[in-house]
């Protein structure tokens, strides 16, 4: 009788079939790990769009906050070199993460409040430095 098992035993089959579902759900939490991400850089942008600097000043960072001189966060982003747009490629390494747009690369860090823009109106320097407008990476 062939039971489509090959003759491993059952501890075996449950143990891979384990590892599968894991494989599956890593890969599922990835995708959507990168989801806050995305929100907050969008959130970021989209204040900077319509204009709305206060509401942009508190998705940053304070150490992003200390481009300009303290109680100007709104005046500095006003006129920041920030290109707008809306994210296109987000990468997570733990609490640190990129976002790309078409013409800017964002910075941001996961804080106990959330995702905060550490970094925007980025610009390669070289392959692994970037200038940004707003803090840095």
């Amino acid at each position: 009788m062939n039971d489509g098992t090959a003759g491993y035993s059952p501890s075996v089959i449950v143990k891979t079939l384990a590892f599968g579902v894991c494989l599956l759900l890593a890969g599922c939490t990835g995708a959507s790990g990168q989801e806050p991400v995305k929100e907050a850089a969008s959130r970021f942008l989209g204040a900077l769009a319509s204009g709305d600097h206060r509401s942009a000043c508190a998705l940053l960072a304070p150490r992003a906050q200390e481009s300009w001189a303290p109680g100007t966060c709104e005046r500095g982003l006003a006129g920041a070199d920030v290109p707008g747009g809306t994210p296109e490629t987000v990468s997570v390494w733990s609490e640190e993460a990129q976002v790309k747009t078409a013409h800017d690369t964002l910075f941001l860090h996961e804080s106990s409040t959330g995702w905060v823009i550490t970094g925007a109106g980025c610009r390669h320097r070289n392959e692994q430095v970037y200038d940004c407008a707003v803090g840095g990476p």
